[in-house]
């Protein structure tokens, strides 16, 4: 009698399962492959070279793949050039992670690119390029703006690397800055990247007027590079008040440490 009881009520489990789906599949299964709440990484990945000098794309992947990031702003990716043997990187991660991507060309080098990527496991409708502030004979640096659907949202995703010249990167970051504003902030909307410049500044300073800090919203603010003994914050995910943030954490580890010479961020978010 218990086996029996036991037996109906799994049919009775399973059955219901099955008439929820039945009654709207499309929305059950989206549920599954797109969860309500996402992962954020940003990660500065130095072209692939560790701090033990050695090429590893392998590398990078598994250190992504081992938190499972629905979206990641990647900077300092290279496209063909010469010293990582004309990969295409943005693509070759991408497959790997089984994500869309977009690449922003922000330097040519050695007969490649170099610049931006954005990844992720929602679709990207929406991409374009804003080369910041360029100046004669010093690195163009870029904001990669995509528009990803999460769950038939809107979510804009600011992927960025800025100048490790403090004034350079002030303008810079005022640039973006004006940028987001411009295409308003009704939507929910993440700034993430290397930003080359401590909490205390006043660009970020500026920025957190409109922006929240995901990592100051943690109780302890973890350092990201260098990633073999860091001891600067300079990697960072902002997001705007359509969001609510769950977790954030740098990643270190074994990998994470020779991977890069940066330490990536991880942060989770709910659309409100």
């Amino acid at each position: 009698m218990k086996k029996l009881l036991l037996l109906i009520l799994f049919i009775a489990v399973i059955g219901s399962g099955i008439f929820i789906i039945r009654k709207n599949p499309e929305d059950q299964l989206k549920k599954i492959v797109y969860p309500s709440e996402f992962r954020v990484m940003t990660y500065n990945i130095h072209h692939g070279v560790g701090t033990d000098g050695m090429y590893s794309l392998s590398r990078i992947v598994r250190v992504i793949r081992e938190h499972a990031p629905h979206i990641i702003c990647l900077n300092e990716v290279d496209y063909k050039t010469e010293r990582t043997y004309r990969d295409d990187q943005a693509r070759i991660l991408a497959a790997e992670l089984g994500m869309e991507f977009t690449f922003a060309r922000n330097l040519s080098l050695q007969g490649g690119w170099y610049g931006n990527a954005i990844l992720s496991k929602y679709p990207i409708y929406f991409s374009e390029n804003k080369i910041l502030s360029k100046r004669e004979g010093d690195e163009p640096r870029g904001m990669l703006h995509t528009i990803i659907s999460v769950n038939n949202q809107k979510l804009h995703i600011y992927g960025t690397h800025l100048s490790t010249d403090s004034l350079y990167n002030s303008v810079e970051l005022k640039e973006l800055l004006n940028h987001a504003l411009d295409w308003g902030l009704d939507e929910p909307a993440i700034i993430a990247g290397d930003l080359n410049m401590p909490p205390d500044s006043k660009r970020i300073n500026d920025l957190t007027y409109y922006f929240y800090d995901v990592g100051a919203l943690a109780k302890q603010e973890y350092s990201t590079y260098p990633s073999a003994n860091p001891e600067k914050r300079i990697d960072y995910i902002f997001m705007n008040d359509k969001l609510v943030p769950f977790s954030v954490q740098t990643i270190e580890n074994d990998y994470s440490r020779v991977a890069s010479d940066h330490l990536p961020v991880l942060a989770k978010f709910r659309i409100k």
